[in-house]
């Protein structure tokens, strides 16, 4: 019995491309039916996103049908209003229809992480560890299966652009990220990396047109419903309008810092200019700077500039770190100096999450943790700016080690 267990823990099985051994893939199996479990448990939770906006939603696109797209009771990307007609169709409860296709996106997320880290690190044991990591991130598990919000449609479309950019499939790449800035105007956080791979000529201008064309096809069918095209073009500029009455929501960034409830217009604009210089100085001297374009340099720009600008751009809500909370997983699988920082990253996101669900302020201040954001951002920062020495340094280390491997 021993040895036909051992047998099969040493056995190959194929998922995909990749081969596993016996016993990762059982590890994996495990890992995925507790991440299961833990959705199932929680599934039934109701918060006051689906009581106000979700469900009523659906009840218009339930009493008139694809012909309620041609109405402004929706401030979400069109696409994201497709998913819910579709929804309606279904002989199911709509929340757990709409949980469980967000969770299952969790799903096919994780496992594009996975092969993100697989792809820059060549370690199965980091991918797969990457793979259970984020199912059981608080902040991944609160968001849909809780919360009942979809920041992981756009986040999983965001991870396939880059892990087909990194493979130098430019053009599925962009397709993706076109797709994502259809359903989410989120992707634009990081939008800088791809204008810095663009003047490294990792990407041509032409492929750009990929986003405009896929905003395009995301609003085409709501047109057709008869939504005036001038509104579904202005939809994104709608969304910011309507939080004004606050810079910051649970999100600790700057606002935290100097009052998100004063001077609002004001700090909006000087927001806004603030951190459109700012990225225009890093891009400058980024576009300057003797490095070579690596997969780790591509994964490190993303985690930057969602930082980056989620930090200094006003009307930030507690869960606009999502996405770049996947890349700094990514990242500390590449960097395991840099675990700590994502951690205290996911604990910054939590903070925001927790209050929204259970009405109880933290017990630390926003503007205690804006510091704590900022000194991650920092941390970031100067990763960037020493990556040429820095990976020289741990291309030398990598050398020597091999030169004490006997031969």
């Amino acid at each position: 019995m021993d040895r036909y267990i051992r047998g099969w823990m040493e056995k190959e099985v194929s998922i995909g491309k990749q081969k596993l051994q016996g016993e990762e893939f059982l590890v994996l199996t495990v890992l995925t039916v507790l991440a299961v479990t833990v959705r199932v448990l929680v599934r039934s939770f109701v918060a006051d996103d689906w009581s106000i906006y979700w469900s009523s939603w659906l009840l218009e696109l339930e009493t008139k049908g694809f012909r309620a797209l041609a109405g402004n009771f929706y401030d979400y990307a069109p696409p994201v209003m497709y998913l819910l007609y579709l929804i309606t169709l279904l002989p199911i409860n709509a929340m757990t229809a709409f949980k469980g296709f967000c969770c299952l996106l969790e799903f096919a997320g994780a496992a594009v992480i996975a092969g993100i880290v697989m792809e820059c690190t060549k370690s199965r044991r980091r991918a797969q560890f990457a793979y259970g990591l984020f199912l059981f991130l608080p902040t991944v598990i609160l968001n849909a299966a809780v919360w009942s919000q979809c920041d992981i449609i756009y986040t999983f479309l965001i991870l396939c652009s880059v892990f087909f950019l990194l493979k130098d499939r430019t053009w599925t790449g962009m397709w993706f990220y076109g797709a994502a800035f259809a359903v989410k105007l989120q992707t634009l956080f990081i939008f800088p990396f791809l204008v810095i791979l663009w003047v490294r000529r990792k990407i041509k201008l032409k492929h750009f047109a990929t986003i405009p064309v896929m905003y395009f096809l995301g609003i085409f069918p709501a047109w057709l419903a008869g939504r005036p095209f001038s509104e579904l073009i202005g939809i994104y500029a709608f969304q910011g309008s309507k939080d004004r009455w606050s810079l910051s929501i649970k999100f600790p960034n700057i606002y935290q810092i100097i009052g998100n409830q004063h001077f609002l217009d004001e700090y909006v604009s000087a927001g806004m200019y603030l951190v459109l210089g700012i990225l225009m100085i890093v891009m400058f001297w980024m576009a300057y700077q003797q490095v070579r374009v690596t997969k780790e340099y591509v994964i490190l720009m993303v985690v930057f500039f969602g930082l980056l600008t989620t930090y200094f751009i006003p009307h930030m809500h507690e869960r606009y770190l999502y996405l770049t909370d996947a890349f700094l997983l990514i990242y500390a699988m590449i960097r395991r100096r840099r675990f700590p920082l994502f951690i205290a990253a996911g604990f910054l996101s939590v903070v925001g999450y927790a209050e929204y669900l259970t009405k109880k302020a933290p017990a630390v201040p926003y503007g205690i943790l804006a510091f704590v954001q900022l000194a991650v951002l920092v941390v970031i920062g100067l990763d960037l700016y020493r990556f040429p020495q820095c990976r020289a340094e741990r291309e030398k280390l990598d050398t020597e080690e091999e030169g004490r491997i006997p031969g």
